[in-house]
């Protein structure tokens, strides 16, 4: 039975599956060849087609020939684009990473496209078999339908054009690593904007908050917002989501704090739970922190010996250097100002911590391309670029030193080479240009191993 509830749980999964939008076409071509079928043999209408009569088919067997070919030329052009997608999305998981696959499947280009093909055919299928004997004994031809079946038919054609240098741009690598990049900066400069524009600078101690756990398990991914914090304002209680996007959670976990004991409300409690949202895709538009993580995905494939794209890596490293950077202008813990009262808002998110994006980023990166000394002196200088923006944010540049640490041990271990130690010297001397005292530290670490 679909609840209201599992409406809303699947309403992500249903508009990114590749079928919606098509889905939406064809039901409104069909509506439209309705329509046309119902007005055809209509007086207005045969006084309106005798203005236009040259374009006209007025020949029972050219109607049947003219639909019959293009109902069987949509159908191959529908065929060929769909395989064409499989193939793209099987490429883009081969070489690029399996979470950029959400992004493609979801384009809405391609799929009104895919949905034009499967209108087209419908439409003209319906068109074929209206053509019938009247009751003077002569053929009743759609020649109405006809006309506008041949207009989709050469739409269909300067579809299939844009169709394939649409995709064909769609599986490079700079293009998906560009969408990638403008998309997450996009979310983070959006939260940016948000809180320069209100005045909550202190946030109460959540410790102090009273626990609610999970009735779920599942990874957590957001929130319905307006009906929360309609909740929240209706019973004046504030809540503080405890986890980040992406959090993993298991029933009994308390992933949520309330400023009010809410033990003896069950009704309310689960009221709230209703309002939060678990499902596996990673979108950039729920989160910034996803789209950030695909990039550090597609840095590491580019560095597997079956790929083998160091100038890739390189590029991604420096994309995720100025989220980064971006990333040193939010708060740690972020909010709604949905129904708040008097600039004070009624929900308080985690957001994910600076050291959190180190860790997941570059972790991976770092151990899988420990032993390349040209990435990992781009590494090097991606930090040295963060901790040039970070000077006003000692936390932030603490969490810097303490990851270099580690970067160093690396390739203090897996680069032996004197003219890449070199290079990485010359790194470090220009970070402790940038932080004498640490810096000069880490030179003294690398120099003397």
């Amino acid at each position: 039975m679909f609840t209201p509830r599992k409406i809303a749980d699947n309403y992500r999964e249903m508009i990114s599956s590749i079928g919606f939008y098509p889905s939406m076409l064809s039901v409104l071509f069909l509506l439209f060849a309705l329509i046309t079928t119902a007005i055809e043999y209509a007086a207005i209408t045969m006084e309106v087609k005798q203005f236009f009569a040259v374009l006209l088919v007025d020949s029972e067997e050219n109607a049947r020939t003219i639909l019959s070919t293009l109902a069987g030329s949509i159908i191959s052009l529908t065929v060929f684009s769909f395989s064409m997608v499989m193939v793209v999305l099987n490429s883009a998981s081969a070489s690029l990473s399996p979470r950029v696959l959400p992004g493609l499947i979801t384009r809405k280009s391609h799929q009104l496209v895919l949905g034009f093909y499967l209108g087209s055919i419908i439409y003209t299928i319906i068109m074929l078999i209206n053509i019938r004997a009247m009751e003077n004994g002569e053929m009743g031809i759609p020649s109405l339908g006809i006309f506008f079946s041949l207009l989709f038919g050469l739409v269909s054609l300067g579809f299939f054009v844009y169709f394939i240098h649409s995709i064909s741009k769609a599986i490079q690598v700079d293009n998906v690593l560009n969408d990638l990049f403008k998309n997450t900066k996009n979310e983070l400069t959006c939260i940016v904007a948000m809180q320069k524009d209100t005045d909550v600078n202190e946030f109460p101690n959540f410790d102090e908050w009273h626990n609610i756990k999970s009735e779920t398990e599942g990874y957590f991914k957001g929130a319905h917002s307006d009906k929360l914090c309609a909740l929240c304002k209706e019973h004046d209680i504030k809540i503080y989501i405890a986890v980040k996007q992406g959090f993993f959670t298991v029933k009994g976990y308390p992933f949520l704090k309330c400023d009010k004991d809410l033990s003896d409300m069950p009704e309310l409690v689960d009221a709230l739970l209703n309002c939060f949202i678990f499902y596996i895709e990673e979108y950039i538009s729920d989160h910034y922190r996803y789209g950030m993580t695909q990039i550090s995905e597609i840095a590491v494939k580019a560095m597997s010996p079956g790929i083998n794209d160091p100038g890739t890596a390189v590029k991604a490293i420096d994309m995720l250097s100025i989220l980064l950077i971006e990333r040193l202008k939010i708060n740690d813990v972020n909010y709604s100002l949905k129904h708040s009262t008097n600039n004070q808002p009624y929900l308080y998110l985690h957001e994910t911590s600076f050291d959190e994006l180190l860790h997941d980023n570059f972790t991976p990166i770092r151990n899988y391309a420990k032993g390349d000394a040209y990435v990992m002196v781009n590494v090097l200088e991606a930090f040295k670029n963060i901790l040039f923006r970070s000077a006003d944010s000692s936390k932030a540049t603490e969490s810097l030193f303490v990851y270099l640490e580690a970067i160093v041990e690396d390739i203090n271990k897996h680069i032996t080479n004197e003219y890449d130690r070199q290079q990485v010297t010359n790194m470090l001397k220009a970070i402790a240009r940038i932080s004498e005292h640490k810096g000069k530290a880490l030179v003294a670490k690398f120099t003397t191993n």
